[in-house]
């Protein structure tokens, strides 16, 4: 079973896609890639932003999975509204395709296989230093 997980904290850059990364482990050394789909919740109640992104993990890239989201998104109560600094909800989705395999004397073809994982964490938006 895959581990992943938000960085704890982010940057927040001063304009464009916020780029939101954090480790990933698909715990199988057959996986050599993932895709990830992500939402971000920012703020309470009926002002709460969310937004949502896509990204990537590469196993020769390390290991961290990373991808964008859009600094704008749609408001709870209505309307859009823009991320910020502070305290964030990231809520992930990751699809990973396991190879498939012919076991050892074997004649039997084991097909390659969808693997997915969900995760959600708390993190905090920093401004760019």
């Amino acid at each position: 079973m895959a581990v992943g997980r938000f960085d704890r904290e982010l940057t927040l850059p001063d304009r464009g896609d916020i780029t939101i990364k954090g480790p990933f482990d698909p715990q199988d050394p057959t996986v050599d890639s993932a895709r990830v789909l992500f939402l971000i919740v920012h703020g309470e109640d009926e002002d709460a932003v969310i937004v949502e992104g896509e990204g990537t993990w590469k196993r020769a890239g390390g290991d961290d999975w990373s991808g964008t989201a859009p600094r704008t998104g749609r408001r709870v109560g209505g309307g859009t509204g823009k991320l910020g600094p502070g305290p964030a909800r990231g809520i992930a989705l990751s699809v990973v395709i396991k190879p498939g395999t012919v076991p050892p004397g074997g004649h039997r073809f084991d097909p390659p296989a969808i693997e997915t994982l969900t995760w959600c964490a708390n993190f905090t938006f920093v401004l760019n230093p």
